[in-house]
């Protein structure tokens, strides 16, 4: 990380509290969050899509479970961050949680981006040393994924 990124994470540690309270008093509460979301977890079963791989799933507020999918379709479908398809499907997720959620929503994304950076390190530890190097391309992408979100 740069000193920049650093000096920024820091500075954003109080309004990440403040996030984490904002959002654990938000409609619609906490439920099964599936932060891992992405194509290669989906699968047709006849006329039905079936989700595969629970493995991160947790309890918590559901608006964070879009967070990999999004970086899955800027990072393997090309979708530049401020696509108007990002909008589209918040909006077609959020349906049936009800009106006026944009807000709860991209709080949720923030915070929840924060949450996979740190799910993510708990992966790096039993890599072997030649493992690391390919680790850690892929998760500073991940990480400045969520630096990139401090100042929304």
């Amino acid at each position: 990380m740069e000193p920049a990124e650093r000096a920024s994470l820091r500075a954003f540690a109080p309004r990440f509290r403040e996030l984490c309270a904002e959002v654990a008093a938000e409609h619609p509460g906490d439920t099964v969050q599936h932060d891992d979301l992405h194509l290669r977890g989906v699968f047709a079963l006849e006329d039905e899509l079936r989700i595969l791989d629970w493995g991160d799933a947790s309890i918590e507020h559901p608006f964070a479970s879009l967070v990999v999918t999004f970086r899955f379709l800027e990072q393997h479908n090309g979708l530049a961050p401020d696509d108007p398809w990002f909008a589209r499907l918040r909006d077609a997720y959020l349906e049936p949680w009800g009106t006026n959620l944009v807000g709860a929503f991209d709080r949720a994304m923030r915070i929840g981006l924060f949450a996979h950076v740190i799910a993510w390190l708990r992966h790096r530890d039993p890599l072997a040393p030649e493992q690391k190097a390919d680790f850690d391309r892929e998760y500073v992408v991940v990480l400045r994924r969520a630096i990139a979100q401090i100042g929304a």
